[in-house]
């Protein structure tokens, strides 16, 4: 499933509860580009920078931070957009990535196969 899709559906599943859309986009962002750190109890908790701020996403409680500071739905909603085109963006370059390096490996002839 790309990463477009699964925005999709974190959309579609949740756009009534905006704290909860960051926190799956935000989890989404962590899990393709391997930064951030979640919590391993029950509130599984996100701690995540982006840019030059730290976001903290505690679904638990269901409140939003960046650097300790809560804040509001208007706020959520510009990291929301800026999370997503973060995202998208962030694939486009790794599918440009991913073909070449997919060409440099495997278009190499597989040379013990002359021997045979």
């Amino acid at each position: 499933m790309s990463i477009k899709e699964r925005i999709a559906i974190i959309e579609n599943d949740d756009k009534e509860i905006e704290w909860h859309v960051l926190h799956q986009l935000l989890e989404l962002a962590m899990s393709v580009t391997g930064r951030g750190y979640v919590s391993d109890d029950y509130t599984k908790f996100i701690e995540i920078e982006i840019g030059d701020i730290t976001i903290f996403s505690d679904p638990y409680y269901g409140t939003v931070q960046i650097d300790e500071t809560e804040i509001d739905s208007k706020t959520i909603q510009k990291l929301i957009t800026e999370v997503k085109k973060r995202l998208l963006q962030f694939d486009k370059n790794i599918e440009t990535i991913r073909d070449k390096a997919a060409s440099e490996i495997f278009d190499k002839p597989i040379n013990w196969l002359e021997n045979i």
